[in-house]
């Protein structure tokens, strides 16, 4: 049976079981997914039916009017703006969104994107003069900005406007300047730095009665998956809208990055996934390892020349980090084992680049489900990129040690800071002691959290279609996982490369149902009846729509 044995455990909560010898409907099926994602019967017409981009209200965000009153004049007057932006792939496309409607309304944006190993995230005082020496009279900050405003304030005074774009949490109970972020106000949709930007664009199109320019939705989207934002709410309509934009779009840089990711031409609206495996990496890349402003250049590209160039550069980027990427990961395994009981875990990545940080802390959560530090040493000062699991809040967590913070910033499932390293052991033995005061040591252990325990003569291929419903998923809608024992294997063979996938059949009393399995290593019993952990997988191979299981784990059955 599916048991932690093998470093994972499987949580099936009593209102997530089926009864195995009853028949249900798909809705039915449905219906308890929706009951676990806690949408009420109220809530469900409106969660699978709307997908009206009129209906987000960019003015539910606080202070929406005054900003674009003074945006409005500056750009009737074609007076030079600055936007401050950040180098992931939601500041990307957050600054890339502001840059393409200020242009498209007259105006002059003048972008500034700071290096990640010279700069780090947040406001610099080098970041705000370079856009003042470019003439900007009025500074716009994308996805960064919230608490840094004693910072501005330093460096420019009163010298130009601010407007602050953002989603991180406030350290501080008032703002110093015109503040745009949903985190400081109650029960609005959690958007992303890209999704404020959108809000920001969407608002000024209507103030010029303008419609919205083609590609900027589709860029609100990649941000909003790309930084996990929930998507719940108006997230959910912003990137229903953009993932459908983004299969028909004429915007130069997305379908660049359409056809560096091998979907030039689409058989339906692609998934999030798509997203979250092909577009926003790439995005990232050059921030992560080089230079940010190439991605910057590609999603606001005039012409098709230009941004298959940038996109040929980036995938070369791609590789490379890629390659470094394994790299790191492979050295980082001695670490991982020695810590293997630990309730936090610390990876030293010093001489790598500080942009693997945060996808291998995010790797390491998946696999562990515990909160993970990464960090890089340079002139005793370390650098870290963190993650989290649903249990640790990282910000609040943070917070009380923010006396050793060189600087600090984040959310509660990620957080980026630099500390002294003199403080390193004293600051993580708070964070044991305060945090974890009544909790043992436990091993390292991969937690799936099932939807449905099913039979599998309950599943039939009517559910791959009847799942789109629920779609798009993400944060706080995930893609549905089921739990299925007792079943038949066919035809299990290894495949890929290096042999470490799998492939096959399991069998029904009707029909049979074909599989796949990434990264794993299995051996069936004599009878070859298994246990196993799946999604619903949609390939497109050859023309043909090809309807899978995909096994996240299996096991031999002891039923």
């Amino acid at each position: 049976m599916i048991s932690p044995q093998k470093k994972y455990r499987v949580i099936v909560k009593d209102e997530n079981r089926l009864d195995l010898d009853s028949s249900y409907s798909n809705k039915e099926i449905i219906e308890k997914i929706l009951k676990n994602r806690s949408i009420d019967e109220n809530s469900v017409d409106n969660f699978l039916e709307n997908s009206d981009i009129d209906s987000v209200n960019p003015y539910e965000l606080k202070d929406m009017d005054k900003a674009i009153e003074l945006l409005s004049d500056f750009i009737v007057s074609k007076k030079t703006i600055g936007i401050y932006g950040d180098f992931d792939a939601d500041g990307l496309t957050g600054t890339a969104i502001l840059i393409e409607t200020f242009k498209d309304l007259g105006a002059n944006p003048k972008p500034f994107i700071p290096h990640r190993e010279d700069e780090g995230h947040g406001v610099s005082k080098n970041g705000l003069k370079s856009l003042i020496d470019l003439g900007c009279e009025l500074i716009i900050t994308v996805d960064t900005g919230t608490n840094s405003q004693e910072l501005i304030k330093e460096s420019i005074g009163n010298k130009v406007k601010i407007i602050i774009t953002d989603h991180h949490i406030p350290e501080a109970n008032s703002m110093e300047y015109l503040t745009l972020n949903p985190m400081i106000q109650n029960n609005i949709t959690e958007y992303s730095g890209a999704g404020v930007a959108w809000l920001l664009s969407k608002a000024l199109y209507e103030h010029f009665n303008k419609p919205i320019k083609d590609g900027i939705t589709s860029l609100a989207a990649i941000g909003t998956v790309a930084d996990f934002a929930p998507l719940t709410d108006s997230n959910r309509v912003i990137v229903k809208n953009g993932l459908k934009e983004i299969s028909e779009t004429k915007n130069f840089g997305i379908n660049a990055l359409n056809k560096i990711s091998n979907k030039r031409f689409f058989h339906e609206t692609p998934e999030s996934e798509y997203i979250s495996f092909y577009l926003a990496p790439r995005i990232n890349t050059p921030g992560r390892i080089g230079d940010a402003y190439i991605a910057l250049n590609l999603l606001t590209a005039q012409n098709e020349k230009e941004a298959n160039n940038l996109s040929e550069n980036i995938e070369k980027l791609n590789f490379q980090r890629r390659k470094l990427s394994q790299m790191l990961w492979e050295k980082i395994q001695s670490q991982i084992e020695k810590q293997n009981s630990e309730l936090l875990i610390r990876v030293d990545c010093t001489g790598y680049p500080l942009g693997l940080l945060g996808p291998l802390a995010g790797r390491l959560v998946e696999n562990l489900s515990k909160p993970v530090f990464c960090f890089s040493e340079k002139d005793n000062i370390l650098k870290f990129s963190s993650r989290s699991t649903e249990d640790f809040n990282l910000f609040e967590n943070l917070k009380s040690f923010d006396r050793y913070f060189l600087n600090f910033g984040g959310h509660a499932k990620a957080a980026g800071f630099s500390i002294k390293k003199g403080n390193y052991n004293v600051l993580f033995d708070g964070l044991l002691n305060e945090s974890f005061e009544n909790k043992k040591k436990q091993e390292s252990i991969k937690e799936y959290e099932i939807d449905i325990e099913l039979s599998i003569n309950q599943l039939n291929y009517n559910l791959w279609n009847d799942l789109k419903e629920l779609s798009p998923y993400g944060e706080k809608n995930p893609n549905p996982i089921f739990l299925c024992k007792n079943i038949e294997l066919q035809n299990m063979k290894k495949i890929g490369k290096d042999k470490n996938h799998i492939s096959g059949r399991l069998v029904s009393k009707n029909q049979y149902f074909d599989f796949i399995g990434f990264n794993i290593n299995f051996i069936p019993n004599y009878n070859k009846k298994i246990d196993c952990v799946f999604q619903l997988r949609t390939d497109l191979w050859n023309g043909v729509i090809q309807k899978k299981l995909q096994l996240l784990e299996i096991e031999n059955s002891m039923i």
